[in-house]
């Protein structure tokens, strides 16, 4: 199997498909798929091998019209890149302001972030036994929190005006308030 010809080129394509082919025997392929005509059961590799040929670095590689690939002084494939009408251009253009507008709209705000969260540096919260560091998670946590916190303090306090109130009314009741010593003293009294 060393000469590659119209009668055994499914048996080469079979060993390169199969990654069996040495880098020589590549380019033998290469070349043979560069001609012009092919036989019908090679005829749809065609495409697959002119894209393998293209891979080559550094080299010549045959294209498939017989072309040499030209190449830099470093060895490298130059890159050809395709010449768009203008309007194709202002397709392209617009794409990319698209992707910029989106990227702009749906990216948090940093500035709003670190100057609120920056306080909360170094916080985090242990949810279902993970550790989240995460400050647009954890900050609003700790906010819900701290708001439970006030509202428990507002009911204590509101707790603690009434019994002052019950008390105060309590003692004016079985006190002689009229006598303006008395009131002094438990008013005193009740400020503390």
């Amino acid at each position: 199997m060393n000469e590659i010809n119209d009668t055994n080129i499914s048996l080469w394509v079979e060993k390169f498909l199969d990654g069996e082919t040495s880098c020589a025997e590549e380019r033998e392929l290469y070349r043979y798929f560069a001609q012009k005509r092919l036989p019908a059961e090679a005829e749809p590799y065609r495409e697959m091998f002119k894209w393998y040929s293209s891979l080559l670095a550094g080299e010549a590689a045959e294209s498939l019209d017989g072309t040499a690939h030209e190449s830099d002084t470093k060895g490298n494939s130059k890159v050809r890149i395709l010449r768009l009408r203008p309007w194709q251009w202002v397709s392209v253009a617009a794409s990319i302001v698209l992707l910029f507008a989106l990227g702009a709209i749906f990216r948090p705000s940093t500035a709003a972030l670190s100057d609120e969260y920056m306080a909360y540096q170094g916080s985090y919260i242990i949810r279902d036994g993970k550790k989240i560091t995460d400050l647009s998670i954890v900050v609003p946590e700790i906010q819900r929190a701290e708001q439970m916190l006030n509202d428990r303090v507002s009911e204590v306090d509101r707790s603690f005006d009434e019994m002052n109130q019950a008390m105060i009314n309590s003692v004016s009741s079985n006190l002689d308030m009229s006598n303006p010593s008395i009131r002094e003293a438990v008013e005193t009294a009740l400020e503390y």
